[in-house]
């Protein structure tokens, strides 16, 4: 095992983004296969940009949202992919065409197993993002 030395000087806390609605940018999707192994889910990455005011120390952050790729579950895939292009989904996705896509993001304090608050947010809505943004 290797022995580093470490700076923490100018470590700064990370805050969770707390509950409220946010603009974000899609930046990264990955395809995933269920713990299950009964079908795939898209792990998207999104970027919160144009908070104002106390919030704006929560743009550049990162939120993810899970969307199963079939069976009941899929709705959440498409409500995502027509919040972020307008369009309905039918047939196949590639998910590279939504990277950089702007929607909006209904977040709220994200539980754990045991319903503990986890310290992360909850994406519960994703919606077409409304003008000034």
């Amino acid at each position: 095992m290797a022995q580093i030395t470490v700076d923490l000087s100018e470590a700064v806390e990370l805050a969770s983004v707390p509950p409220g609605v946010y603009p974000a940018r899609i930046s990264g999707a990955e395809v995933k296969a269920t713990k299950a192994g009964t079908g795939n889910y898209i792990k998207w990455e999104m970027t919160i940009f144009g908070a104002e005011g106390e919030l704006t120390r929560f743009n550049n952050s990162k939120v993810w949202h899970n969307t199963m790729t079939s069976g009941k579950g899929a709705g959440m895939l498409k409500q995502f992919v027509k919040a972020a292009t307008g369009e309905e989904l039918s047939g196949g996705l590639d998910t590279d065409t939504l990277l950089g896509k702007e929607v909006s993001l209904t977040l709220a304090e994200g539980k754990d197993q045991h319903g503990q608050p986890s310290g992360y947010p909850e994406v519960k809505a994703v919606k077409a993002l409304a003008a000034p943004f």
